[in-house]
């Protein structure tokens, strides 16, 4: 059911604010409404962003030293820490912090300046062979000299030059050059060099010659590898303050969104004002958080106006609490609207195994599902899609019962019996009879969907859409159904048993329910028109809506299309492994060994692949076709204050 909404207007004094505040966080009930204008570059938002500094820079650290932490177990639990403990560690992860930060930082200038150093380096090997210091080569009062790099044709044409003086290092390609001229003529010997291939070189502010300058290089990068190394070395060893940048992020995180809090509040000198949501069923919650911090305050509950939109919080038993996931990855139903979990659940565990239908398939998935719970102990989304996952493979091992496959292998075979399986139906081998038996269950899920809205329009009080618009359809596939089934049941083996229903009785009561359902939509669909032609028009125009029916029904079809593939696939592995299980002698024992690792590699992977295709087109059918008949989508989360954690769970 979608649990109804009361908007909260508290009153309290302005000195007991923040721990008001940290109460009702604590208990994680009431969604605040933001009632002050947007405080842009004021306290309370500059308290915001350095929270926001300061988590940023403890989530650097962590993920910094995060591959060198202990790791748990896949299945290990979430860690859990008590509240007190996460915020007692945030100065011993600030002293941490800052020591993984200085080491990143030192490690980022160490590599800054060995790549320097490498281009640097690089730069000089042309100019090895020069014995001249390279600060030497300064303009003098009467000499100016020129550095750069030539190819052999402009090496020509400078020789040419009576005016410069030129010395060559290298011994192919473009040759390092010092070209020492007149200071006079130097502007001349510029206008030369811009005539052949030259680029000027401009050396490094180092002491000694370039060979001297390459070795003390090589020495730098050598001390800064081993510098690199130490530090590295360092990190590692940092790993073990992980657990406690963990907790300090996560107190961080509580403490920013009790800040954020603070700025939706209306303060002045004395006292403050909260607006917000609360769950009508958690009011006295919200009461006991208050009284436990102070007696001196005023609330007022109210119901939501029309022109309010609360947020939608949806509430079910154990057992259909995992299957709100399913409603939340399509939209939240609008508040005032219905709660489509309890009537979804079935449908999509029964589809579900239907689509999947092979009892060792379902057996490892509801296994592995069941496994994962206990062990890894997860929590919210990861929880609900387990539980999901458990109850799609109880229905698969039934289905897989139902229509006798077993990891591909028919349960005659592996009972050593005749002709008992499959107890329904065969898809591999009567294919047209599981389509209409897939059709027919699809047909029955879009009945459902009219008979709920039916329900939603008697409890508005609205009789005539629950009748004309919905019984009427509700009558028309009935009819349909029944008028074919005379026909279909003989589609299947051995046919259907109809005893008294025989087929002229069949026929004739889908014929009666199919034109009294056309007859009313005819009728009736444009019942808001006075012009008789327009309501014949829209009439006639509801009836063509039957083609959309159509099209709604084929879908089912899907139900046969992954159920033969999940089917086949299972077949053509065990068909392969058991090729490999031929031979004799060695080649037999080795054989059978590669075809074991074999088929459980590829039976997982098709577990994996047909349990993804399952979910999400039985979620589609959902959605799309049951939905589509009574659904209000529009509705949006409730956000309350609360501990809102990312590394680990506050234990109690």
């Amino acid at each position: 059911m979608i649990v109804s909404m009361k908007r909260l207007t508290l009153v309290g004094i302005r000195q007991e604010e923040t721990d008001i505040l940290r109460a009702l966080q604590k208990i994680g009930a009431v969604e605040l409404i933001s009632v002050t204008a947007a405080d842009d570059g004021g306290e309370g938002a500059k308290r915001l962003d350095e929270a926001a500094e300061r988590i940023s820079r403890f989530t650097e650290s962590l993920s910094a030293i995060k591959p060198y932490a202990k790791k748990p177990g896949f299945l290990a639990p979430a860690r859990e820490e008590k509240l007190e403990k996460m915020f007692a560690d945030v100065g011993e992860a600030e002293t941490a912090s800052e020591h993984i930060r200085a080491i990143l930082e030192e490690k980022k200038q160490i590599e800054a300046r060995l790549e320097k150093g490498k281009s640097t380096y690089a730069a000089l090997v042309p100019w090895a062979d020069m014995d001249q210091k390279m600060a030497d080569l300064a303009p003098t009062k009467f000499t100016h000299y020129f550095i750069g790099l030539v190819d052999p044709a402009g090496e020509a044409a400078i020789l040419e030059q009576e005016a410069i003086s030129a010395e060559f290092y290298g011994d192919s390609g473009n040759r390092a050059a010092i070209l020492a001229c007149h200071k006079e003529d130097a502007r001349l010997v510029a206008g030369f060099l811009k005539t052949i291939n030259w680029t000027d070189v401009v050396f490094p502010r180092m002491e000694g010659t370039p060979k001297e300058a390459m070795l003390a290089l090589e020495q730098d990068e050598i001390a800064g590898e081993k510098r690199l190394i130490e530090l590295q070395n360092e990190l590692e060893s940092c790993g073990v303050s992980a657990d406690i940048l963990e907790n300090a992020a996560d107190a961080l995180l509580i403490e920013r969104d009790s800040l954020a809090a603070d700025t939706q509040v209306e303060k002045d000198t004395d006292l403050f004002r909260l607006e917000g949501w609360v769950r009508s069923d958690e009011m006295d919650k919200v009461e006991q958080a208050l009284k436990s911090v102070t007696e001196a305050y005023y609330t007022e509950y109210r119901d939501p106006t029309e022109d309010e939109t609360p947020p939608t919080v949806l509430k079910n038993d154990k057992f259909n609490t995992p299957f709100e996931s399913l409603i939340t990855l399509y939209s939240l139903p609008d508040a005032r609207g219905i709660d489509a979990t309890p009537y979804m659940t079935p449908f999509y565990i029964f589809l579900f195994g239907v689509m999947l239908s092979d009892t060792g398939y379902g057996l490892v998935l509801s296994l592995g599902s069941w496994l994962f719970l206990k062990l890894k102990k997860p929590k919210g989304g990861t929880a609900d899609l387990a539980k999901v996952l458990f109850w799609g493979g109880i229905s698969t091992m039934v289905w897989g019962v139902l229509v006798g496959t077993f990891f591909g292998l028919d349960f005659d075979t592996l009972l050593g019996t005749n002709d008992v399986f499959p107890l329904l139906i065969d898809p591999t081998g009567n294919p047209v009879g599981m389509l209409l038996f897939c059709l027919l269950l699809g047909v029955i899920h879009l009945i459902c969907g009219h008979l709920i809205k039916m329900k939603m329009c008697f409890q508005d009080k609205d009789w005539q859409s629950a009748v004309f618009d919905n019984l009427s359809w509700v009558f028309v596939l009935a009819g349909l159904v029944l008028a074919a089934l005379p026909m279909a049941s003989t589609f299947f083996d051995p046919p259907l048993a109809l005893g008294w229903f025989n087929a002229l009785h069949l026929n004739t009561v889908g014929l009666v329910l199919l034109l009294a359902g056309a007859a009313m939509v005819l009728l009736f669909k444009g019942r808001d028109k006075k012009n008789p032609i327009s309501r014949l028009a829209s009439g006639l125009g509801g009836l063509y809506g039957a083609t959309s029916y159509l099209s709604d029904i084929l879908s089912y079809a899907r139900l046969l299309a992954l159920g033969i593939a999940t089917g086949y696939l299972a077949m053509v592995f065990n068909t392969l492994c058991s090729m490999l299980m031929g031979g004799s002698g060695v080649m037999k024992v080795v054989g059978f060994l590669i075809a074991v690792v074999l088929l459980i590699a590829l039976h997982l992977f098709s577990i994996a692949i047909n349990t993804l295709g399952t979910f999400v087109h039985c979620a589609r059918l959902q959605y799309v076709e049951f939905f589509g008949k009574f659904y209000e989508e529009g509705g949006r989360a409730f956000k309350p204050l609360q501990y809102k954690t990312k590394h680990v769970q506050i234990s109690k």
